[in-house]
């Protein structure tokens, strides 16, 4: 990597944002102060946030660093990521400087990582791609003003996959001490319905993790938004709405709007009773429409609150008197989780191959119960090390050979009440042998929040 003792100056300085110091941190703080309570989502671990105007997107802008404000001294770097919108680029570019100049004052650059990255081929060099760029340019006196002058990791992001980002994203996201920041707005040009509406199915699209449905028309900034989901998977953290604007409320003009929106990535927080009530509703409504109607529910559900949009892997048990009748789920969040509960409820009732399919006249006696399971936690493999890492009525299992799979939910130590049991009857169910395991066998284990019906 060539020099870093030189500054990057300004380039949008008194056209994106004022130029001026005082008039600059009054922006910046009337933006943050002015955000709606973070409620939920402060700590995030990465955000989204546009990068027009300040005076179009400073307030979509604000309620994202609002949501970091409380961890000033905690947050050790930023890795921040943006379109590059003036130059054409192959891929991700870190800046060669030391630091970046701004009127409230310089950025340190965390020059090692940077040098870290191309030395292992997940970035190259580009500095003449960042000197005119706004996208990355625009946020630092938002995170002077939260976090003050931590060190960047500045990546202009060009044409390349998703999944290069990502691995961008993943070697320098060392751990919670580090803030990721993907900067993009999104819809450009269309009318305020359009461009409404539009935004609509992106936002839902990032908050359901939904990458390959993020194309360019519908962000600048699609690439390192999908690379940072993809990142987002192996943090456990996923999206939450913050803000939602365009620039039809500044500007009057609804022909022709520009669309922003911010989120903020942290781990899920616990269901709420209401979340609770609405999934075993949902997942009832799922099993009746299919007995009644005799097709599966078409699942077009218009309004589905934003937690239940976060991915999930659940379980869905049914039950007739005590009696279980269906038993299907999910052991990895690979779908939008109020999706997840209403497809294994549907499968629990009608194609769990060791019931036959529920009936109409079954519906009034069946209770409902949802497991919604933890990330995987790895667990060794020998037999003896095995057992004696479990946590008796704490922990579902998971194990799993090249040909073979089985789990066992927390609930089954009622009935298998001691580790060894537990295996043995897990082992019994995946149609393993001991001889079997002993020769490349790999365990997980996980929690499961329930709640029934």
């Amino acid at each position: 990597m060539t020099g870093a003792g030189w500054v990057r100056e300004p380039a949008v300085a008194g056209l994106f944002y004022p130029a001026d110091p005082d008039a600059l941190r009054s922006a910046v703080s009337g933006h943050v102060a002015g955000a709606p309570s973070p409620d939920g989502s402060a700590g995030a671990r990465a955000l989204i946030a546009p990068h027009a105007g300040y005076r179009y997107s400073g307030a979509t802008a604000g309620a994202a660093y609002r949501t970091v404000a409380d961890r000033q001294g905690q947050v050790e770097r930023v890795v921040l990521a943006g379109p590059a919108h003036r130059v054409r680029l192959p891929g991700v570019g870190v800046s060669t400087a030391r630091a970046w100049r701004t009127p409230l004052g310089e950025v340190p650059v965390d020059v090692d990582s940077c040098r870290r990255l191309v030395a292992e081929g997940a970035a190259v060099e580009a500095d003449d791609a960042h000197a005119p760029e706004h996208s990355l340019e625009v946020h630092l006196p938002f995170l002077l003003e939260v976090l003050g002058a931590v060190p960047i990791v500045p990546l202009v992001v060009g044409r390349c996959p998703a999944r290069r980002v990502a691995h961008a994203l993943e070697r320098a996201w060392d751990d919670d001490a580090t803030l990721v920041v993907v900067s993009s707005d999104l819809s450009h040009y269309l009318s305020e319905d359009e461009a409404r509406a539009r935004d609509e199915r992106t936002r839902s699209a990032i908050v359901e993790g939904r990458v390959a449905d993020i194309g360019p028309h519908d962000a600048c900034g699609a690439v390192p938004i999908a690379g940072l989901l993809l990142a987002a998977r192996a943090r456990h953290v996923a999206a939450r709405t913050l803000a939602v604007a365009t620039s039809a409320a500044v500007s009057g003009d609804e022909s022709r709007v520009v669309g922003y929106a911010s989120f903020g990535f942290a781990p899920p927080p616990p269901l709420r009773t209401a979340e609770r009530t609405w999934l075993l509703d949902r997942a009832r409504a799922a099993i009746t429409h299919e007995a009644v109607d005799g097709s599966p529910d078409p699942l077009d559900d218009g309004t589905v609150p934003d937690r239940l949009r976060l991915p999930g892997a659940t379980f869905v048990t049914l039950e007739e008197g005590g009696r279980l009748v269906g038993c299907i789920g999910s052991l990895e969040p690979r779908r939008p989780l109020w999706r997840d509960v209403a497809l294994n409820a549907r499968a629990a009732a009608f194609a769990d191959p060791r019931f036959p399919p529920l009936t109409a006249d079954d519906l009034d006696t069946t209770s409902i119960k949802i497991s919604l399971l933890s990330s995987l936690e790895r667990l060794p493999a020998a037999p003896d090390e095995l057992t004696a890492a479990l946590r008796p009525g704490v922990d579902g299992v998971l194990i799993e050979t090249d040909d073979h799979r089985g789990t066992f939910l927390p609930s089954v130590w009622e009935k298998l009440s001691t580790p060894e049991r537990f295996v043995a009857g897990l082992l019994a169910k995946a149609e393993l042998t001991a001889a079997d395991w002993a020769t490349g066998g790999r365990a997980w284990r996980y929690t499961t929040e329930e709640f029934a019906c």
